[in-house]
């Protein structure tokens, strides 16, 4: 069958407009026809309604760390972490059950469906609870608060404790290794020492010594010495600049018998150190565990919440509005593809 040729180069968009704009029932049509159907849709298919709740996340920015922003955005992690955990859902849940019988079904899994939390730093967090009923949505996200702030409030003192404990375990930390490096250099002056009576013994020279060898003894002995009484009493006993070097070896015996003493009184300091820091770290792992990841330097406090926070996730009017939106677009298209269709337009 034969098709005449319509041209479409000959299509004019300023008529097809002007013929358009006369045909204005139509095009409202199909408006709201759309419209209609946004409306059935919205009738058929119910929207849940969207309860809301916000929290005011702050994090205190004075703490010294190497990666701030890292520690900061980790904290942020946990908060959300906390605020979505089967704890607090459980509790949320428990509480839910003994306010309305309307919940006495629910699981925790309902829970985590219909529970939201939008953040993007420190600041505001929005709280989100969806369900059929605004009531429930309501009832929902406030309940869901109450239970985050007691929870924070709660771990928020063992945060507290977690850090008094973390200062004090490197304070003893610190101690025990002074100690361990004072042990290391207490045996190096003994070892330098015993060498050099050993080596003025054999040669049984009594030449006065240089200077350069005397304050090498004086320093070793002054190392020693600290400011303990006996050490400060032994340092003014110094034989004189002219004395001879065997006149240094019974001053430098009372000066080993010194450092043996403080030897041996650095193993039981290390003990005792040891034991506070192994009850005191089985205290802090306790309080990390009740602190629930959290860290005494978050902050998180309730915000006024707004009297119309409850809305329907999809209102009618949206629907009905996109409707009429689909509506024109698909009379848009049918008057567009007016041209197409008339060039294979068949002949008789």
């Amino acid at each position: 069958m034969p098709y005449k040729v319509y041209m479409l180069n000959e299509w004019n968009p300023r008529a097809e407009i002007l013929t358009a704009t006369h045909r204005w029932p139509v095009i409202m049509l199909f408006i709201l026809v759309g419209s209609l159907v946004g409306v059935a849709i919205a009738y058929l298919l119910p929207s849940p309604y969207r309860a809301e709740a916000s929290l005011l996340v702050a994090y205190n920015a004075d703490v010294h760390l190497r990666n701030p922003d890292d520690y900061k955005n980790w904290q942020m992690e946990q908060l959300n972490l906390f605020i979505l955990s089967d704890e607090v859902l459980q509790e949320t849940l428990e509480r839910l059950k003994t306010q309305d019988q309307a919940w006495s079904k629910a699981t925790i899994e309902d829970l985590k469906d219909r529970l939201h939390v939008y953040w993007r730093n420190a600041g505001e967090w929005r709280l989100v609870a969806e369900s059929p009923d605004p009531e429930l949505a309501d009832e929902l996200v406030n309940t869901w608060e109450q239970v985050i702030l007691e929870q924070i409030t709660a771990a928020s003192v063992h945060a507290s404790a977690v850090l008094s404990l973390s200062t004090n375990l490197d304070n003893l930390s610190n101690q025990r290794l002074e100690l361990k490096l004072r042990a290391t250099q207490l045996q190096q002056i003994r070892q330098a020492l015993q060498s050099w009576i050993q080596a003025t013994k054999s040669s049984s020279s009594n030449e006065p010594l240089d200077t350069l060898e005397r304050e090498f003894l004086l320093s070793r002995v002054s190392s020693l010495a600290g400011w303990h009484p006996l050490g400060i009493a032994l340092l003014d006993s110094a034989p004189p600049s002219d004395a001879g070097a065997l006149q240094y070896i019974p001053w430098l015996e009372e000066a080993l018998v010194l450092l043996e003493e403080e030897l041996a009184s650095i193993e039981p300091q290390t003990n005792q150190i040891t034991s506070e820091y192994d009850e005191m770290y089985a205290a802090w792992s306790e309080e990390l565990n009740a602190s629930r990841g959290l860290t005494a330097f978050l902050i998180v406090e309730p915000l006024d919440q707004q009297p119309d926070s409850t809305q329907p996730t999809r209102p009618t009017s949206l629907l009905a509005f996109v409707g009429g939106l689909v509506g024109l677009l698909v009379w848009g298209l049918i008057w567009l593809a007016r041209p197409i269709s008339q060039a294979k337009t068949p002949t008789r």
